[in-house]
């Protein structure tokens, strides 16, 4: 089975070159690469330098991508096609301008806070969600303005509605469950997700392992089994899938998570290694396996094109314009 392959969300660390290794060895056209997470303006402008860089030197491993063009070109020449994302709005600090300046350096998927309330909305793990501010409401219309797709994965619930309701253009869960499925706060509601994928959204099943029933021991049917919960209430059309991988990490950049704002510290992370995955996915090599999987439950080959790339591309060709 042969599909082009879009992985919504990965934090691994692009240092290593194993991680576009695998992303070749699983035909994994193209990677939402998470690039900030606490960073500001200037060690984010230093990261994305250190990528220029590694784009222009590693040309023939790694293609950056700005359009779905890019994808299908990454595809083609089999390299690892990476979309320059963030899971914090924070690089821009308290200036919405900057988003300018992002664009062209190649930001192309944004997420409004992550996990803790910030200038723009709340996160999913603070005690109140007031919703997004008025700074909140700007950055929506600054967005859509930039053409960089809005991410809601580690928002909080009525700071999700907010978004969605306030975005003109659609938006994503780029990397989650269905809460019903699974009770846990990084993951959403059947009725966010409808409001989402009604206003032309996709959701990207989530293959972190503490997010399933099973957390730790989860395996790839599990994860399976996630995914088609997902189908059930957002529809075929609009579900991709997320790895979530952490390859290459250390102990240390699971510590810097688990900061508020990357400095307070807050309790110990809860990993039993710096690489959490489930049984059956243990890298972007083994993408493959969930088309296989679904294969087996009677999915059909263009279903599985969608689900595997195709809906990502769809939402990315009508954001990005």
């Amino acid at each position: 089975m042969n599909n082009l392959i879009v992985d919504g969300c990965n934090p691994s660390n692009w240092d290593s070159p194993t991680v576009y290794a695998h992303m070749i060895e699983g035909g994994v056209a193209a990677a939402n690469a998470t690039t900030a997470i606490w960073e500001g303006l200037q060690s984010s402008i230093d990261v994305l330098s250190g990528w220029h860089r590694r784009f222009r030197e590693e040309a023939d491993t790694v293609l950056q991508v700005r359009t779905t063009d890019d994808i299908r070109k990454a595809a083609e020449t089999g390299r690892a096609g990476v979309i320059l994302g963030w899971q914090n709005i924070s690089p821009i600090e308290n200036d919405l301008e900057r988003l300018e300046v992002f664009r062209v350096l190649g930001i192309r998927i944004v997420q409004i806070a992550y996990n803790v309330r910030n200038l723009v909305a709340n996160g999913c793990y603070e005690p109140n969600d007031d919703g997004l501010s008025t700074f909140g409401l700007r950055a929506v219309e600054k967005l859509n303005e930039m053409g960089m797709l809005i991410d809601l994965s580690h928002v909080g619930d009525r700071s999700s509605r907010d978004a969605i309701e306030a975005s003109e253009r659609p938006v994503a869960f780029t990397h989650i469950g269905l809460r019903e499925y699974s009770d846990h706060p990084r993951n959403k509601p059947a009725e966010l997700i409808r409001a989402c994928v009604e206003r032309g959204g996709v959701v990207g099943a989530n293959a972190f392992p503490s997010f399933l029933p099973g957390k730790w021991d989860a395996d790839l049917e599990e994860y399976l089994d996630s995914l088609e919960r997902l189908v059930e209430v957002a529809g075929v059309a609009n579900v991709g899938i997320a790895s979530d991988f952490c390859e290459g990490r250390d102990m240390p950049f699971w510590d810097y998570l688990r900061r508020i704002h990357g400095t307070t510290a807050t309790v110990p992370p809860e990993v039993p290694d710096p690489n959490p995955r489930i049984k059956g996915l243990a890298g972007s090599h083994e993408l493959p396996r969930i088309a296989e999987g679904l294969s087996a439950r009677g999915y059909a080959d263009d279903d599985i094109a969608a689900v595997m790339g195709g809906n990502w591309l769809r939402l990315f060709d009508e954001v990005w314009t």
